[in-house]
């Protein structure tokens, strides 16, 4: 019960230059996490880029907006035990990066500077990236959420754009990603 009246502490407003917190969600329900989380006053955003264009009877669908980061939802409010307890209690919600007692957290201006980027298209679907990376090889991730992070090569893309499978050392353990060929560099 605590969870759900804990909500009106999601409303409390965050400082301007607050962290903004990172959500483990539900694979495909990133957009209605944000919408629930919004929706009790908290600010949630969830970065979007272009998908690949689809064929469905031997006609071309345009491309639909996707998760920049699949699973994940950036999140900012006023940081209480209540709040924190509040968002255990949404639908969808697995965890927090990093765990509750201590969450990895973002600087505001690092969350601007990946939504300007995915607003201009940089990581999108289509584009064509630099790099060609192979199973094994190690990269690091340029940008994003897991900017400066170092990761091994699990499933690479062979059409040379898209997406790759990546895992990350990440508190103490290897965590598999599903992350843009776009945002990759290698070592």
């Amino acid at each position: 019960m605590i969870r759900l009246s804990g909500r009106s502490a999601l409303a409390d407003e965050a400082a301007k230059e607050a962290p903004w917190y990172v959500l483990q969600v539900m694979t495909g329900r990133e957009q209605a996490v944000c919408d629930a989380l919004t929706e009790c006053g908290a600010e949630a955003l969830s970065p979007t880029r272009k998908g690949p264009k689809r064929r469905r009877r031997h006609k071309v669908l345009p491309p639909q907006d996707i998760p920049l980061m699949a699973g994940y939802v950036l999140v900012r409010f006023a940081m209480s035990e209540t709040a924190v307890s509040a968002l255990l209690g949404f639908e969808h919600v697995r965890g927090m990066l990093g765990g509750w007692l201590s969450p990895f957290a973002l600087e505001n201006d690092r969350v601007v500077r990946i939504m300007q980027k995915a607003g201009d298209g940089r990581f999108d679907w289509e584009r064509v990236p630099k790099i060609v990376v192979v199973a094994g090889e190690r990269v690091r991730i340029g940008e994003g959420m897991f900017a400066g992070l170092e990761a091994d090569v699990v499933t690479p893309n062979n059409r040379g754009k898209g997406d790759v499978v990546v895992e990350v050392d990440m508190f103490g353990q290897k965590t598999p990603v599903n992350l843009p060929l776009a945002i990759l560099e290698k070592l």
